[in-house]
């Protein structure tokens, strides 16, 4: 069966559909054709000079990623910088980028939040706050109160975080935890306002970490890249069950985590 990038990107789109993006953002097909054909595919966090070297070893003629590539409009395409020099290596190999991000983070089965309440064991009940009439984050309770610290074993056990920074309170029961993947350290006041009784995020600055003991809000900072590194295994999995043998779905090996 002859797969094309359109045909990968409705599959996406049925779990993870365009309306659901924030107005700002910048999602779709960034590179490449939607008639191209796709035999293997290649998902990541972002996309950078590793990624595509790594695209281009395993014949790879589609990467997913989830932070785009093209985020402002472009005023020139410099291939001595980044993102020209990407855009060159991709269109010579002919690799496509496709672009899922607000879209996938607020994605009810498979977004982000989702996949990280499935894997920390939580109950989401619904999103922790609500931007352009979509969704985002997740506020639940935990199977069961646990310590604290007991929490932040879990936390560095499933998430692997290249470093975990808490803030708030250390001696406490979690029953109520808010998630917030990503840049999520100004969810504070709406982790507070749902009865959290620690947040689970990424990015916390200075003022919301002040912001957060003022109100007695625990604070879990586990970084950026690993709060959301594993929707692309979800995201995968879909993927294979649709397609089965007629698409190879990998999950990059590179860690672009900064911090790591």
């Amino acid at each position: 069966m002859s797969v094309t990038v359109s045909e990968v990107i409705r599959e996406i789109e049925v779990v993870a559909a365009p309306g659901l993006a924030q107005e700002w953002d910048n999602i779709g097909l960034q590179v490449g054709a939607p008639e191209a054909p796709v035999s293997r595919v290649l998902m990541c966090l972002e996309v950078t000079e590793a990624v595509v070297a790594e695209a281009g070893e395993m014949g790879a003629n589609l990467i997913i990623a989830h932070h785009p590539l093209i985020f402002r409009p472009l005023d020139s395409v410099r291939t001595d910088r980044p993102p020209g020099a990407l855009i060159r290596d991709l269109l010579r190999q002919e690799i496509g980028v496709f672009v899922a991000h607000t879209n996938l983070d607020a994605a009810p089965r498979i977004g982000t939040a989702a996949v990280l309440a499935d894997l920390l064991g939580i109950e989401c009940e619904g999103p922790l706050l609500v931007e352009e009439e979509t969704g985002l984050g997740c506020v639940g309770q935990m199977e069961e109160g646990i310590p604290l610290a007991e929490l932040i074993v879990r936390v560095e056990e499933r998430l692997s975080p290249a470093r975990l920074t808490v803030v708030g309170e250390s001696e406490r029961i979690v029953r109520r935890l808010a998630l917030m993947p990503g840049a999520g350290g100004d969810a504070v006041g709406a982790a507070n306002a749902a009865g959290a009784d620690a947040l689970i995020c990424g990015d916390l600055k200075h003022h919301d970490a002040l912001d957060a003991v003022a109100v007695g809000l625990t604070v879990i900072d586990a970084t950026h890249y690993a709060t959301e590194r594993p929707v692309l295994d979800r995201l995968a999995e879909h993927l294979i069950g649709v397609f089965g043998n007629a698409v190879e779905v990998e999950v990059s090996g590179v860690v672009t985590d900064p911090f790591a």
